[in-house]
């Protein structure tokens, strides 16, 4: 993250389901407060531009969970 913020310049945002302002508080503090607690945890807080739950316009996202398109195939190999 300091690389592609410090070196390259980008602007990194988190965009995570746990920053809905729906979603319980935890210890009094809503998902937004804990992700940037995590974030200062592990040095990189000055590196992220904003923590968000509405997915933002981006150049590109990283995600743990993703799926790569290549057809509706290969799709539905990843779905048995």
């Amino acid at each position: 993250m300091k690389y592609l913020n410090e070196e390259l310049g980008y602007d990194l945002v988190i965009y995570s389901c746990k920053a809905n302002p729906d979603r319980p508080l935890i210890d009094g503090k809503n998902g937004i407060e804990l992700v940037w607690e995590w974030l200062e945890k592990h040095g990189i807080k000055q590196n992220i531009k904003d923590v968000t739950y509405i997915k933002p316009n981006a150049v590109a996202y990283i995600d743990d969970k993703g799926i790569r398109f290549e057809s509706w195939e290969q799709i539905k190999r990843n779905f048995k």
